[in-house]
């Protein structure tokens, strides 16, 4: 059950789904909504300070009307438990307890978006945490007050990978790895937002500068975000394993919550991703890598990657694997500013999960892709340190590899960054299935030929 993002409605709780076969999770995240408060508006409560110990009357008095009358709704009609900034610098903020937060904090959140956003672009998001349900005229009694810029629920997002059939490293041929003239790229930063890391994987332990899972455990019990680490950049001429596309370093962030003991349930956690993209703003980073999908459209993540783009980094993603259930159109790939990537069998043709759609950018391999995978068994494997699953998630990273090699030899900026991409559609090799056209919606541009594009 879902509602459109305009009426806001709350959705059924997220049941676990995402990869090959599994039903489709929910569109939205329960229990939890973005408001975006206008700039003038926050910026008054930041002029307006007020001592943590203050009485909800007080606080409430040092906000313009328009912000306290819609966080008083929320607070009567929904038991609203938490407020928090997005996309801000300082992380003073702590993991919510489930009660209510006092009015003061609540003002004290808001403070923060105005005085610390990562970008002034970026000011005004809060993530607002409730109990009960959102009526569809609730929310647009919210969004009717001046200060309010919109509110919408919270986008869900899930992995797009499947269950594992063992093969080898097929793809690096498909994309002229072994023909191409590749640059070191031990300087060029590359973000994995994703399930976690095995950070002592023997193909990996040498290739993590950076590792954030917040309030969770380090353990990737998925294994997702292990195996998409490795298409990116495992150890090359090691002796052990698997060759990433590129030599390059990463950050990982673990941006879903550890579930269940046994469970392969998926717990997309806005915060920590949204967090992640922000960070990933006046870092080194220049690639970041999203194997995840979802098919709500978020005004609030599609701003942020606004900003990555004017930052000059290269968001690659992955088109989804639910066009055998309608092809819907799926995001972050859809988002203007994001380079979509579809996947291809060992035939060169689409694989018959990949999504298709006018925003394709281009195909990569994403069927019986070889990687690795954690040392403790995962969720989502049936073996342990290396497995072959399919997805549009393990196509995604085959590009994402190809674009921190071509920013091996750049300054970060959004002129590079945008040729980056260009020299990566135009160099795509034309597929069968393409009938000589330049572009089709199932293949984009082609498929990646890494030889062609650093030529």
């Amino acid at each position: 059950m879902s509602k459109d993002s305009k009426t806001g409605a709350t959705v059924a709780p997220h049941t676990p789904g995402g990869t090959l076969g599994a039903p489709r999770p929910s569109e939205w995240a329960s229990g939890q909504l973005i408001v975006r408060f206008k700039e003038k508006a926050i910026k008054e409560v930041a002029a307006n300070p007020v001592p943590m110990l203050a009485t909800a009357r007080v606080a409430a008095a040092a906000m313009p009307e328009t912000i306290a009358g819609p966080l008083s709704l929320l607070r009567e009609q929904t038991g609203m438990l938490s407020v928090k900034p997005l996309f801000v610098r300082a992380r003073k903020t702590k993991t919510p307890q489930p009660r209510m937060m006092a009015f003061a904090a609540v003002h004290n959140m808001l403070a923060l978006s105005a005085t610390e956003p990562t970008r002034p672009e970026l000011s005004g998001f809060e993530l607002i945490r409730v109990q009960d349900k959102i009526s569809p005229a609730l929310l647009k009694r919210i969004n009717a007050s001046p200060a309010v810029d919109f509110v919408e629920p919270v986008p869900n997002r899930w992995l797009c990978s499947g269950d594992p059939a063992v093969n080898r490293q097929w793809g690096l041929r498909a994309i002229r790895w072994f023909d191409a003239k590749r640059p070191d790229a031990a300087k060029v930063h590359v973000a994995v937002l994703d399930s976690g890391i095995d950070g002592g994987h023997p193909d990996l332990k040498d290739v993590v500068d950076l590792y954030s899972h917040d309030g969770n455990s380090a353990r990737d019990f998925l294994g997702h975000g292990t195996h998409v680490s490795g298409i990116v950049a495992a150890t090359i001429d090691n002796a052990a394993g698997i060759a990433g596309v590129a030599n390059c370093r990463l950050h990982c962030w673990k941006i879903y919550d550890d579930p269940p003991a046994g469970s392969r349930e998926q717990k997309f956690n806005f915060e920590y991703y949204s967090a992640a993209l922000a960070a990933a703003l006046d870092s080194e980073v220049r690639v970041i890598n999203l194997s995840i999908a979802g098919t709500a459209n978020s005004a609030t993540e599609a701003a942020v990657f606004q900003e990555l783009s004017d930052a000059g980094v290269v968001v690659v993603a992955a088109m989804g694997n639910e066009y055998l259930e309608g092809n819907p159109t799926e995001f972050p790939a859809a988002y203007p500013t994001v380079l979509a990537v579809g996947a291809v069998d060992e035939a060169d043709r689409r694989a018959p999960f990949s999504c298709t759609g006018k925003h394709i950018g281009l195909v990569a391999p994403g069927v019986n892709i070889l990687s690795t995978v954690p040392h403790q068994l995962a969720a989502f494997a049936k073996a342990t340190d290396y497995d072959s699953w399919p997805g549009t998630s393990m196509a995604a990273p085959h590009v994402a590899g190809a674009a921190a090699l071509l920013y091996a030899k750049q300054t970060k900026s959004k002129p590079a960054a945008a040729a980056i991409v260009k020299t990566l559609t135009d160099n795509a090799k034309k597929l069968p299935g393409m009938n000589k056209a330049a572009f089709t919606n199932e293949y984009g541009a082609g498929l990646l030929d890494l030889a062609a594009v650093l030529h």
